[in-house]
């Protein structure tokens, strides 16, 4: 057995420390991560080769150098590490390790760490385990600054909180590692363990908490040992309240992490090795997110036929780390928002003339006259301009085709001159308002609006700037009783990435009124794509995120899984604020907030 197989196996494990005995592990946790420091993740395309002593692990101005750009996570659950930061890098591959094999594997190389310089997991699949009942995490580290606190691995905390969730790391007025957790209520509950520590020398040492329900209590244990040794010195701690106080979250090497920004608790000199994190498998439940998990997807555009809902979206083919690659758009079916069908390709950027084959961006399915009009935004191939053009299909399941005989767009970067961004003409949205008018908005930067004729392919009327406030992109049209929507990416004034933001009108050609922030950003990503739909009485909200991953490889900014989760409206007609979850639709609605 191979070492990635042996990791990533439901056996009972050895707790992967040098040399080390059984540490206690139990059979209801399972292996979240597990960094070796032994092997890379190339940048350009998925291949894996050995770390190279003395490399740094990242480049200047936070670009990753190649050839080896990411550690591999060899759980296979695709968490990889790369060094953020804005400085060329100190941090570098070493042949110091705490001993020669693990569980009779070589073991040839370990992290390096410096001041000023953190590694991050490229991604955050977390949010698929349970970490609030059971959590455990092992490692090996050596300090050589023995002066101040120092965070060798953390998860970072809530907004606003001074404390990560989960800490380890050196604490100098003890001279010892700790262990040190944020409970439920937030209050820092540290543990350190084992004799002074000598500075330059390699230490194992492991963390497991544990929640009683019945005593609703957890027991922290702490165990650290000079490498090399049998014995761990064990010290234990009950406290209040469940495991840990948050689920998902991003995990970090090298820094404190506390209320989702970095502080100063860098490892100033010192190292790491061997890096594992254990927690509870979640059960999947139909209407969990990410929805689909049969490919990475983006920018979902959701229609109502019938007694069916429709999922449009983009499929995201970029490679670990790289730009994005969106060939083709993909259709997915459901009857109750939870349980969908895949209908595969519907329709390819290559299907229209002059069209880059890697661009399918936005785009939206509108039903008319018993025949589907898709809305979709592509990449000139001869100048790299956007364009906007629409095929047409006699099935909500494709194929499409070019509806417009001649090939030409409906909209180019040539009819939007007064646009304060080049790559003006993006993400199409259209709605059929009650007397059969067809409105289509887009924009990046500025939206644009204009009416369509009943015939759903030609222009009919002028295009008209409309302003809204932070507008980013990715519009959405619809409309509730008398009420009209436009729920829309915005940038934040100093914030980024995108978040979602409304404006409502009385008549669809304005005037508007901006209505507040329905989201925050992505968990992962600088993107999110709105999509709002009322089906069978309820309505929800779509959107996608990058913390996923997929068969064992990272999601990210050009990597996304489409989400959703419950809207709901205020008496007076305004949106009541969402929160993104892992749950989605899979539990049901809280009827009080209808």
């Amino acid at each position: 057995m191979n070492r990635k197989l042996f990791l990533a196996s439901n056996i009972s494990l050895l707790f992967l420390f040098a040399g080390s005995v059984n540490a206690g592990t139990t059979d209801t946790t399972k292996l979240l991560a597990y960094w070796s420091f032994e092997k890379i993740q190339h940048l350009s395309g998925d291949s894996i080769s050995a770390s190279i002593i003395g490399q740094p692990l990242t480049s200047d101005k936070g670009k990753p150098a190649e050839p080896q750009p990411y550690v591999y996570d060899e759980s296979g659950n695709g968490n990889l590490i790369q060094c953020n930061d804005y400085t060329p890098s100190t941090n570098l591959f070493s042949d110091d390790v705490p001993a020669a094999s693990v569980n009779g594997h070589p073991n040839t190389r370990s992290l390096l760490l410096k001041r000023h310089e953190y590694v991050v997991p490229f991604n955050r699949p977390l949010p698929f385990y349970d970490i609030q009942q059971a959590w455990e995490i092992s490692l090996s580290m050596k300090c050589n600054h023995l002066g101040t606190e120092q965070v060798f691995l953390c998860k970072e905390g809530v907004k606003g909180s001074i404390y990560a969730d989960i800490s380890i790391g050196f604490d100098p007025m003890e001279q010892r590692f700790f262990v040190q957790v944020a409970d439920v209520n937030g209050t820092p509950q540290r543990l350190a363990t084992g004799n002074k520590i000598e500075g330059g020398r390699w230490y194992d040492a492991y963390a497991r908490a544990r929640y009683n329900e019945e005593k609703n209590e957890t027991i922290l244990e702490f165990g650290v040992r000079l490498s090399g040794e049998q014995k761990y010195d064990i010290s234990t701690f009950a406290y209040k309240g469940l495991a840990v106080r948050h689920n998902a979250g991003m995990w970090i090497i090298g820094r404190g992490y506390p209320g989702g920004f970095p502080n100063s608790l860098s490892v100033l000199d010192g190292a790491i090795d061997e890096v594992s994190i254990r927690g509870e498998e979640k059960p999947y439940k139909p209407g969990q997110n990410p929805l689909f998990r049969d490919s990475f997807t983006g920018d979902p555009a959701i229609t109502v036929i019938g007694d069916k809902a429709y999922a449009y979206v983009g499929a995201d083919r970029a490679g670990v780390g790289g730009w994005f690659n969106m060939p083709e758009w993909l259709c997915y079916s459901s009857s109750d928002m939870k349980n969908w069908t895949a209908h595969g390709t519907v329709l390819r950027a290559a299907d229209f003339p002059g069209a880059s084959p890697y661009g399918a961006w936005a785009a939206q399915v509108v039903e008319k006259d018993g025949k589907y009009y898709y809305y979709v935004t592509l990449d000139r191939k001869d100048n790299g301009e956007h364009m906007i053009s629409v095929a047409v299909s006699d099935s909500p399941t494709g194929p499409f085709k070019p509806a417009r005989k001649d090939g030409t767009p409906l909209i180019t970067d040539a009819m939007t001159p007064d646009s304060h961004r080049p790559n003006a003409d993006i993400d199409p949205t259209v709605f059929i308002d009650n007397d059969g008018t067809p409105w289509m908005a887009w924009g990046n930067g500025d939206c644009y609006m204009v009416k369509l004729k009943k015939n759903m392919i030609e222009l009919d009327g002028p295009v008209k700037k409309v302003p809204f406030r932070n507008y980013a992109e990715g519009p959405w049209l619809f409309k509730r009783g008398n009420l009209y929507y436009n729920v829309y990416a915005a940038d934040a004034p100093g914030v980024q990435p995108e978040q979602i933001c409304y404006a409502t009108a009385e008549n669809i050609e304005g005037p508007w009124t901006f209505r507040g922030y329905i989201t925050g950003a992505a968990n992962h990503g600088f993107t999110i794509h709105p999509s709002v739909v009322e089906f069978k009485g309820q309505w929800y909200f779509f959107y996608h995120d990058g913390s996923y991953p997929l068969d064992g490889t990272p999601g990210g900014d050009c990597r996304r899984h489409v989400c959703v989760e419950y809207l709901y409206f205020n008496p007076d007609g305004t949106i009541k604020p969402i929160r993104l979850t892992t749950e989605g639709v899979s539990v049901k609605p809280d009827m009080n907030m209808k």
